[in-house]
């Protein structure tokens, strides 16, 4: 009836207040349900890049980790943070690295020396930054780059640095060039090891400067040589001289040594008392200038000789032979000018001077 309170009987009411089976509201066919999410999968690439750089795999870490971010933006995919890891991991890698190589190259170019700068415990090193008077061990001539030991030359050892001798300034000359200037330098300043009681068992050996070293102003040569006798070496090889073995620009007027061996680079001088069969009878220098060649220098040797023999004999007998030593292209290069005489017999040694009173 008009103006009765309460709701419309023909009108829909409100929602069913609480009550069992009325908890949640109603919807035909249950709650509706979120739609389903697609979660884009881990790019494959990424996992393996930051495996291998953990590993410390670096140069494939940071390939695989370049691959994995662009294959995963175009794919949508996830596992760009674990290629960021990757390379982040390879940076680490390279940092250690870089701190233990120059660790390790910081030890291969020194050793533990005394005050004199003479080396006193075993050291591996680089051959190139060996000094004179070191001794070492483990040198390979097939490598002559490779570490070997520098040790107190009192110890069992291989070989010396003898010398070192810096190259002329000027353009690169090419590695043939410069092997063939560091032989001539080097052999000028080992000479006197050629006196040396193992002097037929000592290998001369070089180290170069590289082009890199010669273009910055690096010229330096070391000289070495190695031992390969039978017996043990335990001396600095400047110990081991001869003192009466003389090379044939130390020879002297009246010298007497026995029969010339070719290959003996020093000759024994004896007393002229002694048996012997060879005695020095004239020493003179040549005019300095260019190189006159082998057979030049032999011609001024013999043609010399000839006079200097004439000169020191007179009338006196002359020996039944003679002979000269005269520098090679590289003694003369490196200022030997000295030419020797001297007089042999033929057939029976000798016991007396040659030479007139």
């Amino acid at each position: 009836m008009p103006g009765a309170s309460g709701p419309d009987p023909g009108m829909p009411g409100p929602w069913p207040g609480p009550g069992p089976g009325r908890d949640v509201p109603f919807y035909a066919g249950g709650p509706p349900q979120p739609e389903p999410r697609l979660v884009p999968r881990t790019n494959r690439l990424a996992i393996v890049a930051l495996v291998t750089g953990l590993c410390g795999l670096i140069l494939l870490a940071v390939g695989f980790a370049i691959a994995a971010l662009v294959q995963a933006g175009r794919r949508g995919e996830r596992g760009k943070g674990l290629a960021i890891g990757a390379l982040v991991a390879s940076g680490t890698w390279v940092v250690v690295a870089a701190v233990a190589l120059a660790v390790v190259a910081g030890s291969l170019v020194t050793a533990d020396r005394d005050e004199s700068g003479r080396v006193t415990g075993k050291d591996k090193m680089l051959p190139a930054a060996l000094r004179v008077g070191d001794c070492f061990t483990g040198f390979q001539v097939e490598s002559m780059t490779s570490p070997v030991t520098a040790l107190p030359c009192a110890e069992p050892h291989q070989g010396e640095v003898v010398a070192q001798v810096r190259l002329p300034a000027g353009e690169f000359p090419g590695n043939r060039k410069v092997h063939e200037q560091a032989t001539d330098a080097c052999f000028i300043k080992t000479i006197r090891f050629l006196k040396s009681r193992h002097a037929q068992h000592l290998e001369p050996y070089l180290i170069l400067p590289a082009k890199a070293n010669w273009d910055s102003g690096d010229r330096k040569v070391l000289c070495l040589l190695t031992y390969n006798g039978p017996d043990t070496i335990t001396a600095p090889i400047a110990a081991t001289l001869d003192p009466k073995l003389k090379y044939w620009t130390e020879l002297s007027y009246g010298d007497c040594f026995g029969k010339w061996d070719a290959d003996v680079p020093a000759q024994r001088v004896l007393s002229c008392s002694e048996s012997h069969w060879s005695q020095v009878y004239a020493v003179y220098k040549l005019k300095a200038g260019p190189y006159p060649g082998e057979k030049g220098m032999e011609r001024k040797a013999e043609t010399g000789c000839k006079k200097q023999m004439n000169k020191a004999f007179g009338r006196h007998p002359q020996p039944e032979y003679y002979s000269f030593f005269y520098a090679q292209k590289f003694e003369w290069e490196g200022g030997i000018r000295t030419i020797v005489c001297f007089g042999m017999s033929e057939d029976r040694p000798l016991k007396k001077t040659m030479l007139p009173r």
